[in-house]
């Protein structure tokens, strides 16, 4: 039997990026004078949205001239000042479940908001690269995506992927419940992940398991 374990990276398998995202949106705003700021709360409950989506909100006056100004500062802050890099760590016990996947003749593959090359760093970041064979980045971070149906978008590109591969399982892991719509839309297991951020939210979806080790996916094998 060879399963699919189709993992969300973001708040799944990392943590602390979002206090990442919290500074580096104060910073910009801070660096264009103006007096507004966003808590670790709210910027929790925007996580996955695009950088122009995330100043729209922090200041609404704006406009999509201004805001991508200040989603190119942002940019240009992160590669100057390496801001992620102080704050991202891997979930605990990311390493054990995913090697175990793979040395089992199994397959991950990341399905994730962020672009290719992006998430392609942020997990090397956390030293995971090497158990992954697939990546597969939807680019939706540098888009508006209010009125988009994100679960839609994850599943067809999950449809698309399994025209090419066949599985006996497939077994989806994420943090939102986009991640457990796609899952559920094409017949996979789903696993809602719990972390420090959305430990108390009440989904709308239930999803087969709720979980908040990342080791007990390992049953699936």
């Amino acid at each position: 039997m060879k399963v699919l374990f189709v993992w969300d990276f973001h708040g799944t398998l990392e943590r602390n990026n979002v206090k990442a995202i919290c500074q580096l949106v104060n910073t910009v705003l801070k660096y264009f004078k103006i007096k507004n700021k966003i808590t670790l709360k709210k910027t929790v409950e925007l996580y996955g949205l695009s950088w122009v989506e995330y100043f729209k909100f922090v200041y609404p006056e704006g406009s999509l001239k201004i805001w991508t100004k200040m989603k190119n500062k942002a940019e240009d802050l992160q590669r100057k000042e390496k801001i992620v890099e102080k704050y991202i760590k891997p979930t605990p016990f990311s390493k054990h479940v995913l090697s175990t996947i793979k040395k089992q003749g199994h397959r991950n593959i990341i399905l994730t908001n962020s672009s290719p090359t992006s998430i392609k760093y942020f997990v090397d970041l956390v030293n995971l690269n090497k158990y992954f064979d697939k990546y597969i980045g939807l680019d939706l971070h540098n888009i508006i995506r209010s009125g988009k149906d994100i679960s839609k978008v994850k599943s067809e590109a999950l449809e698309k992927y399994l025209k090419k591969h066949r599985f006996d399982k497939i077994v989806k892991i994420g943090d939102r419940e986009s991640d457990i719509k796609a899952g559920k839309s094409i017949g996979a297991t789903t696993y809602y992940f719990r972390n420090q951020y959305n430990k108390n939210i009440k989904l709308k979806i239930k999803p087969d398991y709720d979980i908040s080790d990342l080791r007990k996916i390992l049953k699936e094998l």
